[in-house]
């Protein structure tokens, strides 16, 4: 009887194997066929929206660090205010490395002067960050406008600084930021995306060896509905940029930042309160200290600014009015002194600046001038330029919540509800102080409206723990907190 077979010992037929061996190759091939319909298929949307989200996650982080630049600029520039923003890098001069803001980026404002909005890469060895890139692997680029940026520094720069940029919406016509005066864009942090028709982004004789490329913005930025170009903004007074759908021939994206963007940071400092009074008490000393410190035998001190004035942004706008005995803070004293006779017509100015401030030092003079606007003076009739020599407060002096004999009254305006931006709401007082407060030269109410508003008596008789004017011999005034 023959022995029984096993499957193994079945001898298997060529045409068995080969069929084996097709089969195996046709799943291979149904495989790999298999993964490339996933990934050029399927996979199209999830890589669009991995580079959308690498590059959100790029301008929030550029924004946040361009805000946080302005927030501490007090800190890294001494003796200056903050809210300043930095140049953009604009490869220029070639001794500046990559991502170091340019050190100067156009003409100034100065109110009269509009300035230059500056479009560039953005700085950012100057915000001490790396080298940011979009989901395409490009560096950011990043416009400033020229109220805004500190080199050269506008005239003025505070809460109330309006911005210079308009932001599109995908028709070209909606206005998605800036609408109002108030609503005006500060800066703009722009993402390129992946290159289009004849951009070049090739290294030249102005190369970015970080990012890679150029600084030509054509060859980065792009034109979108209703011909914006983002490439080429206004330069000067008011520009737009777009932000568009994007399309075979626009893809740029953008983040922006607001003026309150950076004041509402920058009102979360725990010491700019501080910073304010401090300021208030210095131009208090300072009207005390009119004309001469030390010069005991003339108590008077100088008119006001009076309401509305010509202007609002350069100092030598601040001239003082005859028999203007409320307003703002005069740094021309000429009226005051035809009255009195006394010489230099500088007021609000440290020796150091040409002034008679010689209390002052590097400090009150930038911030004096950035904040100029939200200091107001009340003078007594008894202390005019055109009264005689009065040594004391008998008769129609100032006085505050009903009580105190003061030669004047010096108030800083905190921040108001909306902004104050132009020259009629700058104009008139009550936009920045409350009702008692308001064109009175003789009963002020303390405390003034407002997280960030001071008062500063300059007082007739002896008070403890006041600044003396003069610090030493016979004193003329004290200057305190009321």
């Amino acid at each position: 009887m023959p022995p029984c077979r096993t499957i193994a010992d079945r001898p298997r037929t060529p045409g068995l194997r080969q069929r084996g061996v097709a089969l195996l190759v046709i799943l291979i091939i149904a495989g790999v066929l298999g993964v490339v319909f996933v990934t050029t298929v399927v996979g199209s949307a999830p890589d669009d929206a991995d580079r959308d989200i690498a590059t959100q996650a790029a301008l929030a982080r550029a924004k946040e660090a361009l805000i946080a630049y302005a927030v501490t600029y007090m800190d890294s520039h001494p003796n200056e205010v903050p809210g300043y923003l930095p140049c953009p890098d604009l490869g220029t001069p070639s001794s500046l490395r990559e991502g170091a803001a340019s050190g100067t980026c156009g003409a100034a404002y100065t109110g009269p002067v509009i300035g230059d909005n500056s479009l560039g890469r953005l700085p950012w060895y100057t915000l001490d960050i790396e080298p940011l890139r979009d989901g395409y692997g490009e560096c950011l680029w990043y416009a400033v406008a020229s109220t805004y940026k500190n080199s050269p520094q506008p005239a003025i720069l505070n809460w109330d600084s309006e911005g210079r940029f308009q932001i599109m919406g995908p028709n070209g016509t909606t206005v998605l930021a800036g609408a109002t005066t108030a609503d005006l864009v500060v800066a703009v942090v722009i993402a390129p995306g992946a290159a289009f028709g004849n951009q070049v982004r090739g290294a030249d004789a102005t190369s970015a060896p970080n990012c890679g490329g150029n600084y030509t913005a054509s060859n980065y930025l792009d034109t979108g509905p209703a011909s914006i170009n983002n490439a080429a903004p206004t330069i000067a007074g008011q520009a737009q940029f777009v932000q568009g759908a994007r399309t075979n021939t626009f893809n740029d994206r953008l983040i922006y930042i607001t003026a309150r963007d950076i004041w509402n940071a920058v009102a979360r400092r725990t010491d700019l309160q501080t910073r304010f009074a401090t300021l208030t008490r210095q131009v208090a000393v300072c009207i005390a200290s009119y004309p001469t410190v030390g010069s005991w035998s003339d108590r008077r001190i100088p008119w006001t600014v009076d309401l509305p004035q010509s202007g609002y942004t350069l100092a030598s706008q601040y001239r003082d009015a005859d028999d203007t005995r409320f307003g703002r803070v005069p740094f021309d004293v000429e009226e005051s002194n035809d009255d009195t006779g006394f010489s230099n017509d500088t007021l609000m100015a440290s020796t150091a600046a040409g002034g008679r401030c010689s209390l002052w030092g590097t400090w009150e003079d930038a911030w004096w001038k950035n904040w100029k606007d939200h200091l107001f003076y009340g003078l007594s009739h008894q202390f005019a330029p055109n009264t005689g020599l009065p040594n004391s407060c008998s008769g129609h002096c100032q006085n505050v919540n009903s009580s105190g004999s003061y030669a004047g009254i010096v108030l800083f305006a905190g921040r108001g509800a909306t902004m104050r931006t132009t020259s009629s709401q700058k104009g008139n007082a009550a936009n920045y102080l409350s009702s008692e407060n308001i064109d009175n030269d003789h009963d002020y109410t303390s405390p003034e409206t407002g997280a960030f508003s001071s008062i500063y008596c300059i007082d007739t008789n002896f008070a403890g723990g006041a600044t003396l004017v003069p610090p030493s011999g016979p004193t003329k005034f004290w200057v305190r907190p009321c």
